[in-house]
């Protein structure tokens, strides 16, 4: 019996090790996988609105599609849609990332949430919605997948002060992904991006804007 324990050990041990090395190994390509997650955004400063750097890209690859990406051109042109949204971007780094974009073999919104006016927080009942959608086929689907990426995009209606809808639509990201990793078990890597103030979803509507975004994005 104790040979028994220890060979349990021994494999938990090595399973977990496994998991360690594939983690690490998705740490070390983070670059890529930020690029790749920033197609939707990438996590601004929580202290100010500097941009991240990008990585360059081989303008010999920047227009190659992935053999096995399973990107429509409909989920590609979303994408772009998002990217021209994002504030305090430049014109130079967006361009690399329309690039990315044509390389990324999975960019695929996997769930939308709603909130109430001024809400930078879900109630239990969204919560509990949050938590039955993240067990359906297609987002569980993800989540087994460490190599995928959550993008959490944060939005807020125009309704108030542009530096309040910055960061409010960066709380609803933050609370967002609060929820996917301590209510739905979400283990994956997750970056939030506040989109700030806008009419994207609908201009004549503003409670369709008061919303966040999850993506699943594997580069």
């Amino acid at each position: 019996m104790p040979e028994q324990r220890g060979q349990s050990t021994n494999t938990a041990a090595g399973k977990l090790a496994r998991t360690a090395l594939l983690y690490v190994g998705v740490g070390l390509i983070w670059t890529a996988v930020i690029a790749a997650a920033i197609a939707l955004g990438w996590k601004l400063s929580r202290g100010g609105m500097e941009s991240l750097p990008i990585p360059e890209l081989a303008s010999s690859a920047a227009s190659v599609k992935p053999a096995n990406a399973v990107v429509t051109d409909a989920e590609r042109q979303e994408v772009l849609k998002r990217i021209d949204l994002m504030p305090n971007v430049s014109a130079e780094n967006k361009e690399r990332l329309y690039a990315y974009v044509e390389r990324a073999q999975k960019l695929k919104r996997v769930m939308s949430v709603g909130f109430e006016p001024g809400a930078a927080k879900l109630n239990e009942a969204a919560i509990r919605k949050i938590v039955e959608e993240s067990k359906a086929a297609e987002f569980s689907a993800q989540a087994r997948d460490p190599a995928v990426v959550f993008v959490v995009l944060g939005c807020a209606d125009k309704k108030g002060d542009a530096k309040k809808d910055l960061q409010l639509s960066l709380d609803r990201a933050g609370h967002v992904m609060d929820v996917l990793r301590k209510r739905c078990g979400v283990l994956n890597l997750i970056q939030t991006v506040p989109m700030n103030g806008s009419e994207f979803f609908n201009p004549h509507e503003a409670s369709a804007n008061r919303a966040v975004e999850v993506w699943a994005v594997l580069p």
